[in-house]
């Protein structure tokens, strides 16, 4: 028993800083994607109309970036919502994630505008502002592109891609894994926070 105890007491630092770096590890991970996308320029979208032939992705988005939450109904059971901070899996992580954006208090500055690329893969512009307050009349305005795909054989919405500015999220392992903590963290911390 003594010799347990002393290699635990050996041990416990060394998890301590293990798990130290893991956490720093993950913060500048997180860090880095978001300030890449932020840095990125997004050219002013053209003004041409929505395609008609995207209606429903449009509407879908209008509806989540506007407050009044996912469309669960137009969605799989396994959809998947990835931006910059977080990647959420299944249609209650993605739902809750809209939740939370509703304490942003989101606000189209601009109608979405849906362009078709495929009869599966669309894309919607938005340009939308976030925080809007006394202290802050201008709010935080941001440009992005939502890039929707939908499932061939129903048609539901499968995946959700959110690109600040228009830039491609970093692809390499740690990013992913950064951002799928931070929306598995979104999906459990909101329900205790925004009741």
């Amino acid at each position: 028993f003594f010799l347990l105890f002393a290699h635990a007491h050996v041990m416990l630092p060394r998890l301590r800083e293990a798990a130290g770096a893991l956490v720093t590890g993950h913060c500048v991970f997180t860090a880095a994607g978001i300030g890449a996308a932020c840095t990125s320029r997004l050219d002013s979208p053209a003004t041409a109309p929505s395609d008609p032939r995207c209606s429903k992705e449009r509407a879908l988005a209008a509806a989540m970036y506007s407050g009044r939450g996912l469309d669960e109904q137009a969605c799989s059971p396994q959809v998947t919502f990835t931006d910059p901070v977080a990647r959420c899996s299944g249609r209650r992580e993605v739902s809750e994630a809209f939740r939370a954006l509703t304490f942003c208090r989101p606000e189209h500055v601009e109608a979405p505008r849906a362009n078709f690329i495929d009869d599966l893969t669309s894309t919607v512009d938005l340009h939308q502002r976030y925080f809007s307050c006394a202290l802050l009349p201008s709010g935080l305005v941001v440009r992005s592109t939502l890039l929707v795909r939908r499932r061939a054989a129903d048609g539901l919405v499968c995946e959700l891609e959110e690109r600040w500015n228009g830039a491609l999220l970093f692809g390499w392992v740690a990013f992913r894994w950064a951002r799928r903590v931070n929306g598995m963290l979104s999906s459990l911390l909101t329900p205790l926070l925004l009741r």
